[in-house]
Parts: structure tokens; C-alpha cells; sequence
């Protein structure tokens, strides 16, 4: 722990309400539901050493007693969020501080919105700026004085459309430190930093935490901010009082009685040991896609994953194996087992229910040693929807409020459309995974009589040894070119969507998010085979034409009961081992592969202000995710802003990564007792828990964001821009964001009966205050371009399904 700066000793009339006295000073942090409010709270820890207590916006004072309760912090740190602070409930008890009486008063230090509260308090109006500046990097100058103590200028991110106009109003008590130029308005001078003459109020327009902000001078500003701090505190006397009790502050969430259902899964599960027995061997030419093949019948529950372009994992069936449906809109859980008796045990439980019911299994079902060489040794493969992720946020029924309708396709002669199941998972004891580099394939399992000599394990080698690789099916392809040359694709409505984006950008401007990442959706319907071989095998040859026409790291199928995936997705959403680290990619900038477009050309238009914002505003929400689960000291970003090649197009990538230590848990899971294991399982899944749904895919501030997303786009996205990956009983985790991917559901409806298939495709990006509708049209279709094509014949390969 660093030294503090300014200790000092209390006065000798101050006496302590306990002989258990904290040597550690500690911090209010007054959250704002931002997305970036837990990259405050560790830079607060990291740099000054001291402990930060969060309380939420919307809290309520501990035995109504504000005074009392402040007395246990040497200041208050009220933190940056969406909305306005002219509206109280986008503000909410950062009001009250105003209020406290001179002899009450605590050192404060407001950040974006917490600084436009302090200002507007003090008369200054707090209006639009001429246009937003979100995820901007600008110099600003300063006073070189007060909290700017020898940092003549600095270099700091902005996330904001706001700003209190000093210009319109006079406001004696405030004292301006810092000011930003905008370069094609001279003559309008931004606020951004000023403290108050007289009361011990300090506040900064920008944002100190960001990755981007000039860390050593934001850390210098912290420390004469906090000395500052210290040394009124010490003049007024205050101070000598114990930490709080833990007691005092707790998370809103709600107890839920842990559910049967957890003790139904792990019966499934009893034949599962803690070892998985492996078998290794190498066969050049072997791919996922022909051992798939050669132990999944077509049309049986599937799936094969392949995570980082590394390991491709493929689901073998076995005696017990069993699959996971849960729905968020109805709470029913179902369990199917999937061979002899084919029992479904149906259940209603809550969302954080399910949850636990996971953690639960993962814990009582770990396997001890495996293969070192491969991630997993067995547990779940599959996937969790958009809708599920809108449930982990702190408000979920505020992102869920607006209901769209039951969605139906365009073509009137066509089914409607249903939506699967918002998780699906299939429990794997069988699996074979395949080194996508060295070659070498392990056939594993957690089944005791596998391992015996001459026993499945061996077997199963055996028949890889000697199997032989198929080559060219060139009659598969023309039984898939002949379904689809009847497809009837339904491409989003360019008019309709262009709207959508100025609808983003309003509220982008009315600083309700600092961006948004608007979807769209594509539908196209095809004829049902007839023949039952070649409609059980169409989902499968549809994934094996996308992945040839598009490779991608993650590539995976799946065919879990009603429902079947295609995906060639390039994004990583989080991956953990099974020691202590996560890390997650957000992937935001993209440009398409063109004649003449090469790396440095890509380079050159993915290093604009705009995509260049795009990407950092994910990137500092994503620390704060992983801070929430970490907590300070636990985040560190391995790789900011690079550009990639993904295939057919070229993208901007961050890489950020998390230690996990049970002993010191973030902010966001120090009240979830299950957490204190070794066990990474555990760790993976609270994590995913907490970070869902994709930052990527909503914009920050999350919540807020997710929120009018669901307005503006009035439909679910079920499971595009949801993830998909696997469980390792060993303690890893693998997933994806479910993008460049098409899915299609028959939720619970007879697929032998139906006429007409429909399948859906996502596609969209992220609306930034300089996002262009017709650049933002172009951007959606690249995408959407990459999955869509494969539902065009071969012979028709000049002709593109989606407009160039």
C-alpha cells in the first residue's frame, strides 16, 4: 500500500467509539449507474490507499441520518453517469451533499455529471454543448494551481454533451481551474475543473479513469486533491472516527431461495467423476467438422465450438447426457435427458435462481486433473441470449420495461417467427478437442468404465486412427443450392433504420449515453425439406459453407433441440483459465476488405476520432466490469486500440485482462459468500453474470443504453448479440459474442410438420454524435454481408445477397 499523503494526528479531545480503529482513510463514492464508476473507485485505491465505500444514486441514508453516516469518510467522491443534473433523479442524494451545514461539511470531488451538480448549485446553467464530445481526447489548460498544482496542461478523455456555461451566468463562490478550447469554436471557453472559494468542493469536467486519460498527471491531480483534502479535515477537526460497518451498506438485491432444481441437475450429472481420462493421438487432415460428422447423427443435440482459434471442442453423446433450457420470460426451467427414458423436468425459478443452480453444479462437479494440453475436460457447451444479459444489469426491468412485439417475417406466406430459449446447454462428459496448431486431438471423458483397457476411450481413438477423410461432397453442395435458390431474404428497411440512428444520436445528445449500438435484424425463409435426411443435415451444411466462405476464431454450431446456430464470430467476449485470469476483447471499428484496401489504409480510417471513440468507450467500460469482480489492482490492459485482420474485414480490438483473488473481491460481488472458492468456475461464471450482455453491443453507460435500445430498435435480439462458448468442470471458460452468426427456432413446434424455415441475422454498429446515416447503413450491410452470402447458391456467387 502506497504512503498517505497528509496524515496527521487528531486532535487529542477526539475519541474513538471503538478500541478497533482502521488506520486506513476511506472514501464515499456516490454511483451514478455509469459504466465506468468501478475504474473510479480502483484508481482512487490504487493511488491514494485508501478503502472506497459505493453507495448508489437512488439509496437511501443509513437511519436517515446523512451527517452521522458522512462522518465515517474523510470525503466524497460523486461519480460521472448519463442524464442531466438538472433532472433529480439523474442526480438523486449527490443533491443532498450541497445541503450539509458548515460545521457538517466534507471535503467532495465530483466527476463529469458530479462536477455539472456542483456548478449548477451554484448557479451556473448547465446546458448542450454545440455538439457532444464521448470518448474524445483533448489537451486543456489549467491554472497550474489548486488541484492543478504543477500540471500546466494535461491530455484527458471527455464523455459528455453537457457543460456548465460559465459565460451566462456569474457564480462568486466557484473558481475555475481548467478550460478546454473547442477548436472550431475559439470564443466558447468549457469548464473543466473548479473548485468552491469557501467550502472544500472540487469537481472535474473529465474523466480521470479513462485508459486514455494522461495517467501520471491524472494521479498527480488525485494526490493534491486528497492532500487538500486531509489538510481541511485537519484544520476543522474532523476525523477519528471507525470504519464503517460492513453492515451498513448493502447491494440491493434480493435473497432467493436456493433452487431444487440445482439438486435435479446434479442427479443428471451423477455419472460424471471428478477425472477426465483422456486419449491423445495426431491425424493430419482431421478436422472438427469430420469428427463431428463422425459421432453426431444429423439432427441430434451438437455442438462444436471452436474458442480463440486455438482449440475446436466437439460434443460426443453418452448414456446421460442431458441438455438446459431456460426462458426469462416465463421463468421455466427445463431439463431433458436425452437418451433412454428422454425424461423433461419442468421448473419455474428466478433468473438469479438459475445462476446460483449453475454455480452450484460447477462446484460439486469439478473434475481434479484432465489433459493439460486442451481447455476443456468436460461440462457445459452453449449459449445465453441478449434478453437473459438484460436481467444482469442493476436494473433489469427498466431495460426490459418496453415489450416489443412477437416478431413475425415480412412475408406474409411464412411462419411466425419464434424465439428460442434465452440459455440452452448441453451437458458434455464425451468430447474429443482438437489442437488447431500442434495438431494433436484428445479424446476425453468423465465416465468411469471409459478409461478401461479396450473401453470407449480406446475405441475411440482407434476409429480416428483408421477413419478415413472425406473429401469434396460435391453433391452436398447441390442439394444446398437447390433449397437455397428458393430463399426469400428480407434485408431491414434502409429508410427505417436511417431514423433509428437520428433517434440514437438524440439521446446521444441529450448525454443519455455516450454511444449506442443499434441492430438490425435480416430474415430469410426457405422451403422445409422434404426428404428427413436432407432436413436434419440443412443447418449443418449451412455451417460448413459459412465457415469455408467466412473462418473466424470462433467459429461453432449448434443444434440444441428447436433451435440451430451458425456462427462465424471474430469476438471474444471473456475467457478464463483455470488458475485466476479472465480477459475479455471488445471489438468496435470495422472496415470492409475491398480491392486495394490493405492493413495500413485500414489502420489510417480505424485511427479517426470517431472509430478510435468507438472503441475506447468499450474498453473503459469493460475495466469496469472486470473491476466490479476483481477490484483494484486486479485490471490491467494488455493491448488498447489495435487493429486486426479478421478475414473480410479489418478491425479494432482491445485486450484487457483480470486476476481473480477470492481474498479481495471487487465492489460488485463483496456480498456473494458463495465466492470465496479456488474454484475458477465459480469465478467465470459470476463474471459472465456481471458483465452480460456484450458492452459491445449496447454502448455505455450500459443500463441507460440498453434501455433505449429497447425502445428504438422494438424487437428482441434473442440470441444475436448474445454469447455462446462452454463451462469446463476443470475451471476454464470460453465465449463468444454471438455475431457474423444466423440462428433459427421452431420454439417447441413440430419441425416435420412445417413448410417454411426462417432463419435470422443480425447486423449493426456503434452510433457515435459522428456517425453518418449512410455510413452507418454501409457499415451495417459489411457486416451483415459476411453471414448473408452464404444463403446464396454457389452458381450464383456473382450475384451478392446483400447489396454492394
Amino acid at each position: 500500500m502506497a504512503p498517505m499523503l497528509g496524515d496527521w494526528d487528531p486532535p487529542a479531545n477526539t475519541t474513538c467509539k471503538s478500541d478497533a480503529c482502521s488506520a486506513q482513510k476511506s472514501i464515499l463514492y456516490i454511483d451514478a449507474y455509469d459504466s465506468f464508476s468501478y475504474n473510479v473507485v480502483a484508481m482512487l485505491e490504487e493511488t491514494l490507499g485508501v478503502k472506497v465505500t459505493v453507495i448508489t444514486i437512488d439509496s437511501k441514508w443509513p437511519d436517515s441520518n446523512m451527517t452521522d453516516f458522512l462522518q465515517h469518510f474523510e470525503a466524497i467522491v460523486l461519480g460521472p453517469g448519463p442524464g442531466d443534473p438538472n433532472v433529480a433523479s439523474d442526480v438523486g442524494i449527490m443533491r443532498d451533499i450541497w445541503d450539509l451545514q458548515d460545521s457538517d461539511l466534507v471535503p467532495v470531488f465530483g466527476i463529469c455529471l458530479g462536477f455539472q451538480s456542483l456548478c449548477l448549485r451554484n448557479g451556473v446553467p448547465i446546458e448542450r454543448l454545440p455538439y457532444p464530445i464521448h470518448g474524445q481526447i483533448h489537451k486543456i489548460s489549467t491554472t497550474s494551481k489548486d488541484i492543478f498544482k504543477q500540471i500546466p496542461e494535461i491530455e484527458v478523455t471527455l464523455y459528455h454533451s453537457l457543460y456548465a456555461n460559465s459565460s451566462s451566468a456569474e457564480a462568486p463562490d466557484l473558481e475555475y481551474l481548467a478550460w478546454l478550447s473547442l477548436k472550431d469554436c475559439p470564443e466558447k471557453q468549457i469548464p473543466m475543473g473548479a473548485r468552491h472559494l469557501r467550502k472544500p468542493f472540487w469537481g472535474v469536467q473529465f474523466h480521470p479513469e479513462s485508459c486514455k486519460s494522461e495517467i501520471v498527471a491524472c494521479k498527480s491531480l488525485l494526490r493534491n486533491w486528497w492532500k487538500m483534502a486531509l489538510a481541511f479535515n485537519k484544520t476543522v477537526g474532523r476525523g477519528g472516527y471507525c470504519s464503517l460497518p460492513e453492515a451498513v451498506i448493502s447491494p440491493n438485491t434480493i435473497l432467493s431461495p436456493f433452487p431444487d432444481a440445482a439438486y435435479e441437475m446434479l442427479k443428471l450429472s451423477k455419472a460424471t467423476s471428478k477425472v477426465s481420462n483422456s486419449r491423445s493421438l495426431r491425424r493430419s487432415g482431421l478436422t472438427a467438422e469430420t469428427v463431428s460428422e463422425l459421432f453426431n447423427k444429423p439432427g441430434s443435440p451438437t455442438v462444436l465450438f471452436q474458442s480463440n482459434g486455438e482449440y475446436s471442442i466437439v460434443s460426443i453423446p453418452s448414456t446421460d447426457s442431458w441438455r438446459l433450457e431456460y426462458y426469462v420470460e416465463t421463468h421455466e426451467l427445463r431439463l431433458i435427458q436425452l437418451y433412454g427414458d428422454c425424461k423433461v423436468t419442468e421448473s419455474r425459478i428466478s433468473v438469479v435462481q438459475l445462476w446460483d443452480a449453475l454455480r452450484y453444479l460447477m462446484e460439486m462437479k469439478k473434475v481434479d486433473s484432465g489433459s493439460t494440453q486442451v481447455p476443456f475436460w468436460g461440462g457445459f457447451l452453449g449459449y445465453f441470449s441478449y434478453e437473459l444479459g438484460l436481467t444482469c444489469l442493476p436494473h433489469p426491468g427498466t431495460a426490459q420495461a418496453h415489450e416489443p412485439p412477437h416478431p413475425h417475417s415480412n412475408d406474409k406466406s411464412s411462419e411466425p417467427l419464434e424465439n428460442p430459449p434465452d440459455v440452452s446447454l448441453l451437458w458434455c462428459e464425451r468430447s474429443i478437442v482438437l489442437d488447431n496448431k500442434t495438431g494433436n486431438i484428445v479424446v476425453q471423458s468423465t465416465r468411469h468404465d471409459d478409461h478401461a483397457p479396450l473401453g470407449w476411450l480406446d475405441e475411440t481413438r482407434q476409429l480416428l486412427e483408421e477413419c478415413l477423410i472425406p473429401g469434396n461432397d460435391t453433391g452436398s453442395d447441390e442439394t444446398l443450392d437447390s433449397i437455397l435458390q428458393q430463399s426469400r431474404i428480407q434485408l431491414p428497411e434502409e429508410q427505417k433504420y436511417k431514423q433509428q440512428i437520428e433517434q440514437c444520436k438524440a439521446e446521444l445528445e441529450a448525454g443519455e449515453s455516450y454511444e449506442l449500438c443499434l441492430t438490425s435484424e435480416t430474415s430469410i425463409t426457405l422451403p422445409v425439406p422434404e426428404e428427413e435426411t436432407t432436413r436434419v443435415a440443412f443447418p449443418w451444411r449451412l455451417y460448413k459453407r459459412l465457415k469455408t466462405y467466412n473462418p473466424a476464431a470462433f467459429s461453432a454450431f449448434a443444434d440444441l433441440g428447436d433451435t440451430k446456430i451458425a456462427s462465424s464470430s471474430p469476438e471474444c467476449f471473456l475467457n478464463w483459465d483455470r488458475q485466476s485470469t479472465l480477459e475479455m476483447k471488445p471489438m468496435k471499428g470495422t472496415v470492409r476488405k475491398s480491392p486495394g484496401m490493405t492493413m495500413e489504409k485500414a489502420c489510417e480510417i480505424l485511427s479517426s476520432t470517431k472509430e478510435m471513440a468507438e472503441n475506447l468507450m468499450i474498453a473503459d467500460l469493460i475495466r469496469h466490469d472486470l473491476y466490479g469482480i476483481c477490484g483494484s489492482g486486479g485490471v490491467h490492459v494488455e493491448k488498447l486500440l489495435e487493429v486486426a485482420d479478421y478475414g473480410r474485414v479489418f478491425s479494432m480490438i482491445t485486450h484487457i485482462k483480470g486476476t481473480i483473488r477470492p481474498n479481495h473481491p471487487g465492489f460488485a460481488v463483496r456480498h456473494m459468500p458463495q465466492l470465496n472458492t479456488p474454484n475458477m468456475a465459480v469465478h467465470g461464471l459470476t463474471t459472465l453474470q456481471r458483465c452480460l450482455p456484450p458492452g459491445s453491443m449496447t454502448g455505455a453507460p450500459k443500463e441507460r443504453s440498453c434501455m433505449h435500445l429497447r425502445t428504438i430498435e422494438n424487437r428482441k435480439r434473442a440470441i444475436y448479440s448474445g454469447v455462446m462458448g462452454f463451462l469446463d468442470l476443470g475451471g476454464g471458460g470460453s465465449f463468444s459474442v454471438l455475431i457474423r452468426s444466423a440462428f433459427t427456432s421452431t420454439a417447441g413446434s413440430d419441425y416435420t410438420d412445417r413448410k417454411i424455415q426462417t432463419w435470422r441475422i443480425g447486423a449493426g454498429g456503434a452510433i457515435t454524435t459522428l456517425s453518418t446515416a449512410e455510413g452507418e447503413w454501409d457499415e451495417m450491410l459489411t457486416k451483415l454481408r459476411v453471414v448473408c452470402n452464404i444463403f446464396t447458391p454457389l452458381d450464383q456467387s456473382n450475384k451478392q445477397a446483400v447489396p454492394s
